[in-house]
């Protein structure tokens, strides 16, 4: 009897050890997945402490910074004097302007899941131009390292000639290899629709099958894991892109995340599930949670829907980010459960 009782409380003690260390296997996967969003409509420059607050507040533990907001490509286009942006500074002076950035997101405990490069980069017949946007890139790059983002999101090249496109995208991108690899931060491409006389067209990255190709020539060429891939969720869908194969055979290529809603027709970047479709346009987020599922995805789950900033009253901007948060632990609960 002795003996029994003595093995029972083994046996329980080893259970109990089991249950922590599954809880503990869980936590760590929840702090993989982090609920994010980017920062556009509510970061404001001269508030950083009051901004990663309020973001907190509403549920979220990472952001993805909109560093693209300091050079307007457009405006360089444009302009017929040489170009001239915020990067022009010296890295020190740029990385101690951010500096309060770095230190309101680690008071309120908020991480960098990602940022937004400045876009395009690739200026057709204007090698200067893609040069200096190149420039910045690589010091978007640096301040990714000072306030640990793990990742920059790079446009690739779009052009209706494949090959072009693709002769394009792999000069751009190798011009990067160097900085990416001294940074430790991955350069991250993502999947663009392209439009022709107001239509729909094949787009950049719209195929997993030439993601891959990318990801894998570029990584060679650098000798590490220096680039990614960023799967835009609303740009699929716009495609009529199957998001469940599409993520299926990404594999560990996938690094990050834009998640947004739409029509099916229109890049509307709002939230999941407020999108009134027809039959066959609506986003298949089934296929989107059962996809990052079955390749055991473990970045951060990031939301791109900046638009609701621009178009709800502004009362209704915290109700609706609470939303989002909550739709991103939707998620997460169903991308971890055993099923």
């Amino acid at each position: 009897m002795q003996y029994f009782q003595k093995k029972v409380k083994k046996e329980q003690k080893y259970v109990t050890i089991g249950t922590a260390i599954t809880q503990l296997n869980q936590q760590k996967e929840t702090d993989m997945l982090k609920i994010s969003v980017q920062s556009a409509g509510w970061y404001k420059k001269e508030d950083p402490d009051g901004s990663f607050a309020f973001i907190k507040q509403c549920g979220f533990e990472a952001v993805d910074f909109n560093i693209d907001h300091y050079l307007s490509v457009k405006t360089l286009v444009k302009s017929e004097t040489a170009p001239a942006s915020f990067f022009d500074q010296p890295i020190e002076d740029i990385l101690a302007f951010f500096t309060p950035l770095k230190e309101a997101a680690e008071k309120h405990g908020i991480s960098f899941a990602q940022m937004h490069a400045p876009a395009p980069v690739w200026i057709e017949n204007r090698l200067e131009l893609t040069d200096y946007i190149l420039m910045a890139v690589e010091k978007c790059l640096e301040v990714c390292r000072f306030v640990g983002c793990p990742a920059l999101v790079v446009h690739p090249d779009r052009q209706r000639d494949k090959d072009l496109e693709w002769q394009n995208n792999i000069e751009m991108y190798r011009k990067l290899i160097p900085a990416a690899v001294r940074t430790g931060v991955k350069v991250c491409l993502e999947n663009l629709p392209t439009h022709f006389n107001g239509r729909l067209t094949d787009g950049v990255c719209n195929s997993a099958e030439e993601v891959c190709r990318y990801i894998d020539t570029l990584n060679a060429e650098a000798d590490c894991d220096a680039f990614g891939y960023c799967f835009d969720v609303g740009h699929a869908n716009m495609m009529g892109c199957n998001l469940y194969d599409h993520l299926s055979k990404l594999g560990p290529r996938l690094t990050c995340l834009h998640t947004h809603d739409n029509n099916g027709t229109s890049d509307w970047h709002t939230a999941p599930y407020t999108c009134v479709a027809p039959a066959g346009l609506q986003t298949d987020w089934d296929g989107f949670i059962l996809g990052l599922r079955r390749i055991n995805y473990r970045g951060d789950l990031n939301f791109e829907t900046f638009r609701i900033m621009r178009h709800l009253p502004k009362p209704l901007h915290e109700k609706m980010l609470c939303y989002i948060a909550e739709v991103g632990r939707y998620f997460r609960d169903r991308i971890l459960a055993q099923e």
